[in-house]
């Protein structure tokens, strides 16, 4: 991974338990294509800020202003309201400090230097400053060395990835207990998220993984159950068939849109019983089906390679480097 030397990268994310945490694991991910600590303003609880240092975030003072962040900083916004991420994109630009905003599913944007919506089903911009579409994906830089390296193990393996937040809790057992009585025996592998809890609920099979070990988990699964979120994604790169499910009416758009594409079979919004009933059996006709595995496998590897995290790290580097270049020539003159 190279090092952006001589660079100050900032970040401004939100995250919580019921919006969940995958803002905040964009901007790690591309911290580490950038080599840099991903340093964070935080919009959310004290919990929310808890859970980003548990993910390697220096969480930033709300105190500190942006212009005493470092030298020569950088700005990156990945908030959902448009009226928080655009306060953000003024303070920036008052400062005279570059700033890129990402984006989700083409939903309302903010206009900054640079623009990033890495959803599937969003159409490819000719415009260098707006990073259109799934090759720009914010995926972990470690999925791509994973996705060389996937070996499935043919033991009716189910990881169920359901996001970070609170709602876990609730709909996951749910979503084991459908499983275990349609499949029994199977080995069922379920990601706890990011919000703490003294005890887990009971499952009627399988068992809790910790956040860290879900990229691991999710490579070696032969069918997975995602939220429409960047494990849907993480998913596709890595080859895995999957069910994908919205746990929030916003994951709807990106759920409906990797099935279309043939990437995923579209598990619904996820709320009671009767879903998690139905996101079960589709994830057992699934396991049932070799011949709709690979179909799904294949298309959802060709669609997320894996490498948008590095393009984006590309022109943060580009823009960085024209912002500083223009400010030269400012003091020269």
């Amino acid at each position: 991974m190279p090092i952006t030397s001589g660079m100050t990268v900032v970040f401004r994310a939100a995250g919580g338990p019921r919006l969940g945490f995958g803002h905040l694991v964009r901007c790690r991910s591309l911290a580490r294509a950038l080599g840099v600590t991903p340093r964070v303003w935080v919009r959310g609880s004290a919990a929310t800020r808890s859970a980003a240092r548990s993910l390697g975030c220096e969480v930033l003072p709300e105190a500190l202003s942006l212009r005493d962040a470092g030298p020569s900083p950088l700005l990156v916004v990945d908030d959902p309201s448009p009226a928080a991420a655009a306060a953000w994109v003024r303070r920036a630009r008052a400062l005279g400090v570059p700033v890129c905003t990402i984006h989700d599913a083409g939903r309302p944007r903010v206009a900054a230097d640079l623009l990033v919506d890495g959803s599937v089903g969003v159409t490819p911009s000719d415009d260098p400053s707006h990073l259109l579409g799934p090759s720009y994906a914010l995926l972990d830089p470690g999925i791509k060395a994973r996705r060389r390296t996937r070996r499935v193990p043919g033991a009716s393996r189910v990881c169920i990835a359901l996001g970070g937040g609170a709602h876990v809790f609730h709909l996951v057992p749910m979503v084991v207990a459908a499983l275990a009585a349609r499949l029994p025996g199977a080995d069922i592998r379920v990601a706890r998220g990011f919000v703490s809890r003294r005890r887990l609920p009971a499952l009627a099979a399988g068992q809790w993984i910790a956040p860290q070990l879900l990229a691991d988990t999710l490579a070696g699964a032969d069918v997975a159950i995602v939220a429409g979120g960047v494990t849907a994604y993480e998913a596709c790169a890595l080859g895995v068939p999957l069910v994908a499910v919205a746990v929030t009416p916003a994951q709807h758009v990106t759920v409906g849109t990797l099935a279309q594409l043939g990437a995923a079979l579209d598990g619904g919004l996820l709320g009671d019983q009767a879903t998690a009933v139905r996101v079960a059996e589709r994830a057992a006709r699934l396991l049932a089906a070799p011949a709709t595995r690979r179909h799904l496998a294949a298309t959802g590897f060709a669609l997320i390679d894996g490498d948008g995290v590095s393009r984006v790290a590309a022109a943060l580097r580009t823009l960085r480097a024209r912002a500083g270049a223009l400010q030269g020539a400012t003091h020269a003159a």
